[in-house]
């Protein structure tokens, strides 16, 4: 880390390090850069004169008592307008009735310098309004409480494609936001499937707090989880590679432009100008929606359980649209003949 460049900016650096975890004055000292532990023991006097409240775990060493602990945030100007930033986009991603949203929101809008706090603030207009009692509230409610407090949780949910719900006792792991639209999931171990299953939070019809604690198991990596899902979906065995084939100049320019995936190789740019891209995913399904938005700029050549997918979607869209999709079973690409001849 770089030297702290003055007593403020080093102050707010240790009161992020003490919330994170216990430090001697010894290491922050080392951590910020500064000559001598003395330096950190005024600073950390100089926080407790603050009502921040620290206590010590071990001889000599510090950290902030989070339980006691109540927020100021104190940000840049920069961090000022990211934080506006990210505000905005939850503010667009959320579609449906949320009163925590909108509180939040407007919590982080008084912290705004203006004209952000304004801005931000007229933001809370476009989510809609929910009705008293709304019963996706009470279940975000419910699993964020099990989920903060590591208590097992009880749920009815009912999957995309059933038609029937099923109770599951789940160990609620991860609280995860997808990355495609304002969907949120529930990552956890359901002790009805004996697995890790995502649940979609809107999908939940109720949900039970129960007096059970987990225990978070070693095997499960979180980090390690997102790296390898597209959005939320994990797969049932090792990663699978999907290599697609990007062909026309806004296309290839608008893949180079941005980082899809953690996992993804470094583009491969032919000759004549289309584009290999390839990753590495737990579950190439999820990646559909995706790949169809690219239309026929982007070509799926592995896996072929995804090619032979998307071949069968182009030919059911074709045959909707009025043409005759038919195979030339000589090993040559099919061909569509117009639907009223020609």
């Amino acid at each position: 880390m770089s030297r702290a460049s003055g007593r403020t900016e080093r102050l707010r650096l240790l009161e992020k390090r003490y919330l994170q975890g216990a430090y001697t004055d010894e290491e922050l000292a080392e951590i910020v850069e500064v000559e001598s532990r003395a330096t950190i023991y005024k600073d950390r006097k100089l926080l407790m004169a603050q009502d921040i409240p620290f206590i010590e775990v071990q001889r000599g060493r510090w950290k902030i008592d989070r339980s006691q602990y109540m927020s100021n945030l104190r940000v840049s100007v920069w961090e000022n307008a990211l934080l506006y930033l990210m505000a905005r986009k939850a503010a667009r991603q959320t579609r449906f009735p949320n009163p925590h949203v909108v509180s939040l929101l407007q919590s982080v809008a008084i912290t705004l310098n203006q004209p952000l706090m304004d801005r931000l603030l007229r933001s809370t207009d476009f989510i809609p309004k929910a009705d008293e009692g709304e019963g996706d509230t009470a279940v975000l409610e419910k699993v964020i409480t099990c989920w903060i407090e590591q208590r097992k949780i009880r749920i009815r949910y009912q999957g995309l494609q059933s038609r029937k719900t099923t109770v599951h006792l789940v160990n609620p792991y991860l609280l995860e936001p997808s990355l495609w639209d304002d969907s949120i999931y529930l990552v956890g171990y359901s002790e009805t499937m004996d697995k890790i299953i995502p649940f979609k939070l809107n999908r939940i019809q109720k949900a039970a707090d129960t007096t059970q604690p987990i225990i978070f198991p070693k095997s499960f990596n979180e980090s390690e989880f997102i790296r390898n899902v597209w959005s939320i979906w994990d797969g049932d065995g090792e990663l699978v590679t999907v290599k697609l084939k990007f062909r026309g100049k806004t296309a290839v320019r608008r893949v180079q432009e941005s980082v899809w995936h953690p996992n993804q190789a470094e583009p491969e740019l032919l000759p004549n100008g289309d584009l290999i891209w390839s990753t590495q995913v737990a579950e190439w399904r999820e990646m559909l929606p995706w790949i169809r938005g690219w239309g026929a700029d982007c070509e799926v050549l592995e896996p072929v359980e995804l090619r032979e997918t998307l071949m069968g979607e182009a030919k059911a869209i074709a045959e909707q649209y009025g043409w005759h999709v038919s195979t030339n079973h000589s090993n040559q690409s099919s061909v569509i003949d117009d639907f009223f001849g020609g």
